[in-house]
Formats: structure tokens, C-alpha cells, sequence
């Protein structure tokens, strides 16, 4: 692991800085001694992380606004002299209802930022990491198989198209993340960079924020089921975020850091990030135990649908296997009682 005293002076470019998983990668960085480039739609989007989560390494940070990073050229400048570049940010919004709006825009955020860094970032460039997602790996029509980094998502695009202008934004998603990956590999392939490239597979992605919003409406979307159980908002337990496949995001963001840092061991690889099976009854079985004076928290039905304690996947429902990414940072992962309870010390803050 490389020492704070040698990252000295070493540029690590994250574009989209001010998002969920993006700023916990940053915090990592400036820990580790790398001098942090965020980027991000406005120049004053990151604001609140300057004077919050990195206020303590305020001189090692540079900030680039890139307001539509599908225009070519949109990261030329952000990417000079950087050592390593990781690729969180997706033009995605999900107030948008076609594929037009979600597919193409998806795929020209990502291969411009590759080509950017093929044709300017220069020599030093020694790794791209991009944020993929569990959704460009499993097949929502097999609801009960084992995936790896060897599958695809061969699905939600022919049922995309299938469906046209009645393709729900949830399915588009789903094929934007896969058509993005996809742009990763193919200019791998056309271009065969001298820097490494990889993609990180998260599933739906909880833990506490390196920085939390002012509103609790605020907060990222795989975050709002448990908000909706730890206030009570809804009386109810919500659904869960598709195959419920949780992930710590200390986790997602030591593992970027890895790639990153790992050129020749990550090039050319994914790395799925999912450690079990967390629904939101589960959280709201853990929070009424912690919390045993929220009578808000709804009660749902106990214990079921999970495995306390151990939250591993269920025999007949989806699973993913991500033993390549434990073995590469040598540790297991964050488990999803104690995601829950840091998650929910932030957000007493909305109560």
C-alpha cells in the first residue's frame, strides 16, 4: 500500500466529486496523500465538501466544473497530469422517461472521459477506473441464479425496445449501465491504452455519507429505504431496491482505490461489490433494536425474507460473487447491521 509521503504531488482525477460514492473515494484519497481534481456540474456544486468532509486537506483539492460532459473535449483539460482517473459520474436523471434521453447520454459521458484520457491526460496516466454497476451484471428474467464478472445483463435492452416509450426509467437505467460498460471495453479494444482499465460492479450502495445533505429528501436514492424505515415517513416497509444486493460504500470506495492503484493487477477486470442480501426489513428489525424508543420505525414481518445476522443470500433468489474484490483488498466486507447503524447515526440528524 502506498504511503501518504509517496502519493505526495500525484493527481487523481473523480469526476461527478459531489455524488454519494464519489466523495467517499475523494475523503480516501486525501487520506492516502493524493492531491484530489473533482469534478462537477457547477463550481459550486462542491462547495459543501470543501468546507465539510475535506476541509482538512482544502490545499490538496482542485475543482473543474464540466456542466455537460457528453459535449467531446468536455474532460480535455480536467485530465492533464493526473495519475489515475475514476469515472463515477452518469448524465443520468431519472425524471427523464425515454431511451434517447438515458442510453446514448450514458455512453458519451464515458467514452469521452476515455478519450480524453487517451489524447491528453499524457504519459503518467497509469489507470481508469470506471463505476459500472450490479445492474450491467445480472439478468432480471433469472431470478434465482449465481452471477460473477463473467455475466452480462443480456436482458433489459431487447425488453427496452420491446417495450419503446412504455420502457419504465428503472429498466432504461439498467441498460444504460450496461451500453456504458460496454463504451469501456470496446475502446480498450480499439485503442489499447498504455494505462489499465477496470469497472467496479456495486450493487445498491449504503453507509453512512462522507457528507450529508441538509435535507434528509436530499439523500441518495439507495439510501431512502432506510430513511423511510428509521423515520417512520411511510408507516410501512418499502421495497426493496432490486435484488437488495447491498454494498457499504467504504467498501466501493476502497476498491476503486485499489484499481487505481493496482494498474497491473485490475487491468482489464471487473470487480462485483455485494456482500448479501439487506432488505429494508431487515434494516427496520436492526433500527427497532437499536432505537427501541423509535415507535415510529415500522414492524413489518420479522425476520423474514433475510438471514439474520449473517445477511448472506437466499438459496432461491439472486446472488453475486465477489471473491476477486475481497481478495484484492484482503478483508471482508462491511456487514449490513453495521451499515444500517452508521447510516442511521447520520440521519438523526433529520429527525
Amino acid at each position: 500500500m502506498a504511503s501518504p509521503d509517496s502519493n505526495h504531488g500525484k493527481i487523481v482525477l473523480v469526476s461527478g466529486i459531489n455524488g454519494y460514492i464519489a466523495s467517499a473515494i475523494g475523503l480516501d484519497l486525501l487520506k492516502k496523500g493524493y492531491t484530489l481534481r473533482g469534478t462537477s456540474r457547477s463550481s459550486h456544486s462542491a462547495d459543501a465538501l470543501l468546507r465539510g468532509a475535506y476541509k482538512d486537506h482544502v490545499d490538496r483539492v482542485q475543482m473543474i466544473s464540466v456542466p455537460d460532459m457528453t459535449i467531446p473535449g468536455a474532460f480535455d483539460e480536467a485530465v492533464k497530469d493526473v495519475t489515475a482517473i475514476i469515472h463515477t459520474a452518469s448524465p443520468i436523471d431519472f425524471s427523464l422517461q425515454t431511451w434517447s434521453h438515458f442510453v446514448p447520454i450514458a455512453v458519451a459521458g464515458a467514452a469521452g472521459i476515455l478519450l480524453s484520457a487517451h489524447q491528453h491526460a499524457g504519459p503518467q496516466l497509469s489507470a481508469f477506473v470506471l463505476t459500472s454497476s450490479v445492474a450491467a451484471v445480472n439478468d432480471p428474467s433469472q431470478p434465482s441464479r449465481a452471477f460473477s464478472e463473467a455475466d452480462w445483463n443480456t436482458y433489459s435492452a431487447p425488453r427496452a425496445r420491446e417495450l419503446g416509450a412504455q420502457a419504465p426509467p428503472g429498466l432504461l437505467y439498467q441498460v444504460s449501465k450496461v451500453e456504458a460498460e460496454r463504451a469501456l471495453w470496446a475502446f480498450r479494444d480499439e485503442y489499447r491504452p498504455s494505462f489499465s482499465v477496470s469497472a467496479v460492479n456495486p450493487g445498491v450502495v449504503i453507509g453512512p455519507p462522507v457528507q450529508p445533505p441538509l435535507t434528509a429528501s436530499a439523500l441518495n436514492e439507495t439510501l431512502r429505504p432506510i430513511w423511510s424505515v428509521f423515520s417512520g415517513a411511510d408507516n410501512a416497509i418499502p421495497p426493496a431496491i432490486g435484488s437488495a444486493s447491498y454494498i457499504d460504500v467504504r467498501d466501493v470506495a476502497a476498491i476503486h482505490v485499489w484499481c487505481a492503484e493496482h494498474p497491473a493487477e485490475s487491468n482489464g477486470q471487473r470487480y462485483l461489490m455485494a456482500n448479501g442480501r439487506g432488505t429494508p426489513q431487515a434494516a427496520a428489525d436492526i433500527l427497532r433494536k437499536a432505537y427501541p424508543h423509535r415507535k415510529e420505525i415500522p414492524v413489518g414481518e420479522p425476520g423474514s425474507d433475510y438471514v439474520a445476522g449473517t445477511y448472506d443470500w437466499l438459496k432461491d433468489r439472486q446472488s453475486f460473487d465477489s471473491g476477486k474484490a475481497k481478495r484484492a483488498l484482503g478483508k471482508e466486507f462491511i456487514l449490513y447491521d453495521k451499515s444500517v447503524l452508521d447510516t442511521a447515526k447520520v440521519m438523526e440528524r433529520y429527525l
